[in-house]
């Protein structure tokens, strides 16, 4: 368990000046020996060849500015990156190493992990936008993950984290954050009409309800619910809410202190949240 190689993450600021940077995200990704890094102040995407002993890197720059969280495409050749301040999503092509798109997606996108399902034929990538600063409208921007054009931008009732999907359940599903009068809910969107179809307000989240999560069959959807970790308030009232994922009523509550991301085993099988493994080949 010993460091192999030390990469310090450097790069060029929107100004061109040399910065140090977070990393908002590290991916690796089943399409090749590589990990993936986006470079949160630098705006750059670093591809990380694993296969050679010195580990060299491909910075691709110019990415965006603040870059946060991403995910990948099913076959893992498409690096997914939200930009904070661009309010786009930015689509690195992993094979030709080079930005081939970037998408306007909402108001300060926050993509999670990602979701991506099938629908009518076509296979749509998931991006929901956070909306921390003051800016509207909210809404979840739905794109083609073959030709990254956007398909439906649907409005939702405030900012989104989060998207949660499964192949066998017919919904999108995606949480109400921030402090907002509609932060403790959820809202179900349907996979093949994309509308949002049912608004639930989970029981006990005063004000925080998020990280929904698919079992890993697809029957129930857990959703973290808690009063923000304040125990000063004298409030010990955490939980995770169960739903069933065709009725969405809710079945059971599991108390807990200060729930936080609800992450199905599923995910250690599939590359990203909402297909079959093998299901998409680009």
């Amino acid at each position: 368990l010993e460091p192999l190689k030390l990469l310090p993450l450097r790069g060029k600021g929107a100004d061109g000046k040399p910065v140090e940077s977070d990393a908002g995200m590290l991916l690796a990704t089943p399409f090749a020996d590589v990990f993936v890094v986006a470079l949160e102040q630098a705006g750059e995407v670093w591809i990380v060849d694993l296969g050679k002993p010195d580990f060299p890197v491909t910075a691709i720059p110019g990415v965006g500015r603040h870059l946060h969280d991403g995910f990948l495409s099913p076959d893992g050749r498409l690096a997914i990156v939200a930009s904070y301040d661009d309010d786009v999503v930015a689509v690195v092509d992993l094979a030709d190493k080079r930005l081939v798109q970037r998408i306007l997606a909402g108001c300060q996108p926050h993509v999670g992990s990602g979701a991506v399902v099938v629908s009518q034929g076509r296979t749509l990538g998931i991006a929901t936008n956070i909306g921390s600063r003051a800016c509207t409208p909210h809404e979840v921007t739905v794109f083609d993950m073959k030709s990254l054009e956007v398909v439906k931008r649907i409005p939702v009732i405030g900012p989104t984290e989060s998207p949660a999907a499964h192949p066998d359940a017919p919904y999108v599903v995606v949480d109400i954050v921030g402090t907002g009068p509609n932060a403790d809910k959820i809202q179900f969107i349907d996979k093949n009409t994309l509308e949002v179809v049912r608004t639930v307000t989970v029981p006990g989240s005063f004000g925080h309800s998020h990280f929904p999560e698919y079992t890993a069959r697809g029957s129930h959807i857990y959703v973290s619910s808690r009063s923000g970790g304040d125990r000063s308030l004298g409030r010990d009232d955490g939980r995770v809410a169960i739903y069933d994922a065709r009725t969405l009523e809710l079945v059971r509550e599991i108390p807990l202190e200060v729930p936080a991301g609800v992450f199905s085993h599923l995910r250690s099988r599939a590359v990203v949240v909402g297909v079959k493994p093998g299901a998409e080949k680009r």
